[in-house]
């Protein structure tokens, strides 16, 4: 086994993905306090003290809330930009900080994580690709539309997960202030189910086995609305065999099925 990957949860209260080669266990981003964390580590059958690393994509809470809490009592690196560092507040020992920097790669353990910027409302945001053994997945979580370069590192993934934060329509009639509106909907705010099924109409290349929607919207979406609309876009295609890529969803409350590779 190269790589697997599974979504400990993924939404607005708290963001997880564990990512693991079967030996080397890392946490991309740890949003879910530092307890529900470890329970759902344990459904996993990890215990905190197998995690080696852990990967953070930018400062928000819930992006890093269970980081500290989660690292107190264990020796593990916490790989982040400078930026998200400063923007967080976190407390980390220094030998526990790892400076990583937008476009230059890392290994952690013979998994190489590359961090790319993305556009979002955050300090220095970055998404990343993770590689080992010819095996490509992508994590792209909290932007505000798919950029060139998102486009371009998203491809030859063999899984992707993928925001699909809001309806559009639900977003504009929905409960939350306007000001809170216009961010979600700006180019540094979050991707809708629109701007997804026109990547995959437009700019997926088509090889990966699995696309996961991820971070949906507690009150501006469906896991029904966010899978059809994808659906749609991966089934209006032409001269890709995209059929063969299975959509799945995330979700804030349970960790997902795994995914190896």
């Amino acid at each position: 086994m190269s790589l697997h990957l599974t979504l400990l949860g993924s939404g607005s209260s708290g963001n997880a993905t564990l990512v693991s080669d079967g030996d080397t266990h890392i946490l991309v981003d740890v949003g879910l306090s530092g307890r529900e964390t470890v329970r759902r580590l344990a459904e996993c059958g990890i215990s905190p003290d197998q995690v080696s690393a852990i990967v953070l994509s930018h400062e928000h809470g819930d992006h890093c809330r269970g980081v500290a809490p989660f690292v107190k009592h264990l020796d593990i690196p916490v790989f982040l930009t400078d930026g998200a560092y400063g923007a967080a507040g976190l407390e980390l020992e220094d030998r526990k900080r790892q400076h990583i920097e937008t476009g230059r790669a890392f290994d952690v353990h013979g998994i190489v994580f590359t961090p790319f910027a993305i556009p979002h409302d955050a300090a220095d945001p970055v998404a990343f690709t993770i590689e080992k053994n010819g095996v490509k997945i992508a994590i792209v979580l909290d932007l505000g539309y798919m950029s060139n370069l998102v486009v371009e590192r998203l491809k030859g993934c063999d899984c992707i997960v993928i925001e699909s934060n809001h309806d559009i329509h639900m977003l504009k009639v929905g409960p939350y202030p306007w000001a809170l509106k216009q961010r979600v909907m700006s180019r540094r705010g979050h991707l809708s189910n629109d701007l997804v099924a026109e990547y995959l109409s437009n700019g997926f290349d088509g090889r990966a086995r699995h696309v996961v929607l991820a971070h949906l919207s507690e009150k501006n979406n469906l896991p029904e609305l966010a899978l059809l609309s994808a659906r749609r876009a991966l089934e209006e295609r032409s001269g890709l065999a995209a059929i063969q890529t299975r959509l799945e969803l995330a979700l804030r409350d349970r960790i997902s099925t795994t995914f190896k590779y």
